[in-house]
C-alpha cells in the first residue's frame, strides 16, 4: 500500500540523512548484524554525529519506523480507482514479485517487530502501523459494500484478514520457496472471487 511513497528523496537535515543511512544500512545487513559503525558507514559522516542525536541503534530504528509511519500517513494516495480495481492493487501488492532489496527489507521489518515482543517502542509504532494499515483497506472495502460491488458484513474483520495475511507473506518470503507464496496467492485470490465479491 505504500509503492507511491518517497521516504528519502530530498533528505532535509542531519537528522534526515541519518535516517536514510540507517534505512539502507538495515535493509543490507538487517537487525541483528545491523551497528551503529555500519550505519556510519552508510551515513559517509563523523560517527559521533550519530551518537551526538542517539544513544544506541534502537532508538535510532524507533525513530525511523515512526518517521517512515508519518510519512505514509501523511503521503497515502487516496484510492481513484473502482473498489474492485483497488482491491486487486492491494492483493497484487501483498503478493506481487519482490525484488532482492524488497525481500531484505520485509526481513528486516520481520526482525524489528519481533523487538515488539519485549520492547514498548517498538511495539507502539508496530501497533499504530498495523491499525493505519487495517483501516485504509476497510475503507477501500466499506466503499466497495457502498457501491454493491462487494458482498461483506464487517469491513473492519475483513481487512484484519487482508492485513494478517500481508504480515505472514512477509515471513513466509524469508523461508518459504515462490511455489508455496504461489499456493497463498492463488487461494487468497478465489477468497475475493466467492467471498467479497458481489455476485
Amino acid at each position: 500500500m505504500t509503492n507511491e511513497i518517497s521516504f528519502f528523496q530530498n533528505p532535509d537535515g542531519t537528522r534526515e540523512e541519518i535516517l536514510e543511512a540507517t534505512f539502507y544500512a538495515l535493509r543490507q545487513h538487517g537487525y541483528a548484524d545491523l551497528t551503529i559503525s555500519k550505519i556510519g558507514d552508510e551515513f559517509g559522516k563523523s560517527q559521533s554525529l550519530i551518537y551526538h542525536h542517539y544513544d544506541n541503534k534502537d532508538e535510532l530504528l524507533v525513530d525511523l519506523l515512526d518517521y517512515m509511519l508519518e510519512q505514509v500517513e501523511n503521503q497515502v494516495p487516496l484510492p481513484n480507482q473502482s473498489p474492485e480495481e483497488y482491491i486487486e492493487i492491494i492483493v497484487d501488492e501483498i503478493f506481487g514479485t519482490s525484488s532482492n532489496s524488497d525481500v531484505e527489507f520485509s526481513q528486516a521489518v520481520i526482525e524489528l517487530r519481533a523487538q515488539a515482543a519485549h520492547d514498548d517502542d517498538y511495539n507502539r509504532l508496530f501497533r499504530r502501523s498495523d491499525d493505519f494499515i487495517r483501516k485504509q483497506i476497510a475503507r477501500v472495502i466499506r466503499a466497495g459494500v457502498d457501491a454493491g460491488a462487494f458482498d461483506v458484513e464487517d469491513p473492519s474483520q475483513t481487512a484484519a484478514l487482508f492485513h494478517t495475511v500481508l504480515v505472514g507473506i512477509q515471513a513466509e518470503r524469508i523461508t518459504s520457496d515462490e511455489e508455496t507464496i504461489d499456493d497463498v496467492r492463488a487461494e487468497f485470490r478465489r477468497y475475493v472471487e466467492n467471498y467479497l465479491l458481489s455476485e
